[in-house]
């Protein structure tokens, strides 16, 4: 029986194919007879005709992935739903924020929240036919091709929109392109094919502002910073909003590349491709001489805030609330706690946290001197008869990740493992005597472990008696050197 089936379902497929084979030979043989009896400006217009229905099928097919040779496109739905992860907020009881959980750090703006200046820029440097173009920017695509031909230079020509069609639907690494994709130069352009179908989409679905906000929250600045807002907090510590005319401009140049443009790392590349962007804002207007000159002699003033995953206060409260929505809450309403922009409400008080973790410190910190007094310069990993414990230290220091990549580096030389745990290096450690608990110190890594486990460890939690609410939790003296949690 099923033989049978698929002999017969060959069999019409080969029919549809001689049917279309024989309609196609038609249309070929009208056409060629039809340009023949055509005047000469006749055959222009056949020829422009031509190019352009082709074009259009060509888009069509790239687009319905006509015969599984151009892999699948972003798809209806997708356009009018579009997913980009936003980090989640954890709040204490009394509205504060504790902290973020996160992959990408982002927090979305609406359009009335950023700076028209910012826009003007954005739109001078990167698009500056914008808002006269749906989509593809076939002005710029001709510049292009005409850089390429005369002088064999490539010059970009992605638009606003296709540049945020590739940032938030990842069509270069999360799309096929088919069969196709396999013929060397054909990738990149089903893939810029790809771009410019869904870009003329989203121009259909979404107005130019939506465009605009879409984009600025989607864009990666580096740092570790995704979208306008933690750009604006990271670099100069402002909302997008407040950004100065030089400040939009140092961000808006850092889009053509993040590394080579940032003003931390690069600061003499940031400035010059700041300058770029405040020329463009002279060129089309929105700055006079006078503010250009000021603006372009000024430095560059960074208040470079970075936030980290485990900045904020109650970290170990953190890590176990995560746990506990990851197993839960969110396992059970199909959430992402690291991608959906949830708001979390805890009982935990801020103030209560703060003096507790001052507290756990200042007791910890006394504690800690009396330890050093009593032992000295004695090791206290000791037994019951005060002996000192034989291979304490190394059975630590096996169970290190760095002495894992040295075993799997070198399996059978143990030599070379030794010699590398007692090899000095820079290394930061914990101490409660430093700036910000932190000093810098040549040491191997077998000294840095006897250095760190001579330190007395605590936990902290303070609840209500009645409802059994958490309002305070402290699960060691500093989480970015002990993320073991004392109180779990």
């Amino acid at each position: 029986m099923k033989p049978n089936f698929l002999k017969g379902l060959l069999r019409r497929v080969l029919v549809l194919l001689r049917y279309i084979w024989r309609g196609c030979v038609k249309m070929w043989n009208w056409y060629r007879r039809t340009y023949k009896q055509a005047r000469w400006y006749g055959k222009v217009g056949i020829v422009c005709a031509t190019v352009v229905v082709s074009f259009v099928l060509y888009l069509i097919l790239v687009d319905i992935n006509f015969l599984w040779l151009f892999g699948k496109s972003p798809s209806l739905y997708d356009i009018a739903h579009p997913k980009q992860d936003e980090a989640s907020i954890v709040y204490s009881a009394d509205g504060k924020v504790l902290g973020r959980y996160y992959r990408e750090n982002r927090i979305p703006v609406e359009y009335d929240e950023i700076s028209p200046m910012l826009i003007n820029a954005l739109v001078s440097t990167e698009d500056e036919r914008f808002y006269s173009h749906h989509g593809i920017d076939f002005q710029g695509v001709a510049a292009a091709m005409k850089d390429m031909a005369v002088h064999h230079e490539a010059r970009g020509a992605s638009t606003i929109t296709q540049q945020l069609v590739k940032n938030m639907f990842r069509t270069r690494t999360e799309y096929s392109t088919g069969l196709t994709g396999f013929i060397p130069g054909v990738r990149l352009l089903v893939m810029k094919t790809k771009e410019w179908v869904t870009a003329v989409k989203l121009e259909m679905f979404y107005t130019k502002k939506e465009i605009l906000t879409m984009y600025l929250n989607t864009v990666d600045f580096g740092s570790n910073a995704f979208g306008i807002r933690t750009a604006a907090k990271t670099y100069f510590n402002t909302t997008p909003m407040q950004l100065k005319t030089e400040e939009s401009a140092v961000l808006v140049g850092m889009l053509k590349a993040t590394t080579t443009y940032n003003p931390r790392l690069n600061p003499k590349n940031s400035k010059s491709r700041r300058n770029v962007v405040l020329s463009n804002l002279l060129r089309k207007k929105f700055l006079t001489h006078e503010e250009y000159d000021s603006l372009s002699e000024l430095p560059i003033e960074l208040k470079y805030t970075p936030v980290k995953p485990t900045d904020g206060k109650a970290p170990y409260f953190r890590d176990v609330l995560a746990d506990e929505l990851q197993n839960g809450w969110c396992k059970d309403n199909d959430k992402d706690l690291y991608g959906d922009g949830l708001r979390i409400y805890t009982t935990i008080d801020s103030r209560m946290q703060k003096y507790a973790e001052e507290a756990g410190m200042k007791h910890m910190q006394q504690e800690q001197r009396n330890f050093k007094s009593d032992w000295g310069n004695e090791n206290p990993w000791r037994d019951e008869n005060r002996e000192e414990k034989k291979g304490f230290i190394e059975d630590i220091a096996k169970r290190t990740d760095y002495y894992k990549q040295l075993s799997a580096r070198y399996p059978d030389d143990p030599d070379s493992v030794n010699y590398y745990m007692n090899l000095p290096h820079r290394v930061k450690l914990f101490d409660y005597n430093a700036p910000d608990q932190v000093r810098t110190e040549m040491m191997s890594a077998m000294d840095s472990i006897r250095y760190m486990v001579k330190f007395l460890h605590c936990a902290f939690v303070a609840m209500e008696p009645e409802t059994g609410a958490v309002k305070a939790w402290v699960g060691d003296i500093d989480y970015n050197y002990w993320q073991y949690d004392k109180v779990t």
